[in-house]
């Protein structure tokens, strides 16, 4: 091989998102298995369901704070954050569900606090960490269809109603998909170096909504 193909080779980036979904596979089985135990359980009731958006709440509250915090993250988060979607959710479960309130403030007093796996403060230290936590919450959005369609086999859900965090993007998820890829693709390639921090986000992001659902069964 000349020396110039090696040098074009050698110049060639990675992909970025290539690299996070090798790198964080076993994380992300983890984190898949353990909320499709729970979200494709025949048995799953509106009170789990419940406790599994109050407990994502939380965690993505604290994961968007945490990414809003550096200008070109924030940036690249524009209108993506999935506030106002488990918002409408939880409102429209604890409205189907009047006296499942009261009950989660009797339990939140105890040891078994819907929330209390939840780092409330998720500290990130740059702009590649807030990038590659962002890869996750942005690729959480793929299954939005599947987990759309098992959920509404249950009588207390239907596709207008309780779902629209777990499929925010709708038909577009896709679409979205890429355009976030491209952004953190040329996020990289101007900053070649931040690969291993870019890393360390994606994985405390699985970490967090791990963390979250700790503790949630049947």
């Amino acid at each position: 091989m000349s020396t110039s193909n090696m040098t074009s080779i050698q110049a060639t980036p990675i992909s970025i998102g290539h690299f996070l979904k090798t790198g964080t596979q076993g994380l992300h089985r983890e984190v898949e298995g353990t909320l499709s135990k729970i979200l494709f359980h025949r048995d799953l009731t509106a009170q789990v369901y419940l406790q599994v958006l109050m407990a994502m709440q939380a965690a993505y509250a604290s994961m968007e704070r945490a990414m809003l915090s550096f200008p070109e993250s924030k940036a690249a988060y524009k209108n993506r954050s999935k506030q106002a979607f488990i918002n409408n959710d939880i409102a429209y479960m604890e409205q189907a569900l009047l006296d499942l309130k009261r009950d989660i403030s009797t339990r939140a007093s105890n040891k078994d606090d819907l929330t209390h796996h939840v780092k409330s403060n998720v500290e990130l230290h740059s702009t590649a960490q807030a990038m590659g936590m962002m890869y996750v919450l942005e690729g959480a959005t793929l299954g939005g269809e599947h987990i759309q369609a098992r959920l509404t086999r249950h009588d207390w859900l239907d596709i207008q109603h309780g779902v629209a965090f777990f499929n925010s993007y709708q038909e577009q998820r896709m679409v979205r998909w890429g355009e976030f890829l491209t952004v953190l693709q040329q996020y990289y390639e101007r900053n070649p170096d931040d690969c291993d921090e870019i890393m360390q986000g994606a994985e405390l992001a699985f970490e967090c909504i791990h963390d979250c659902l700790e503790g949630i069964s049947l």
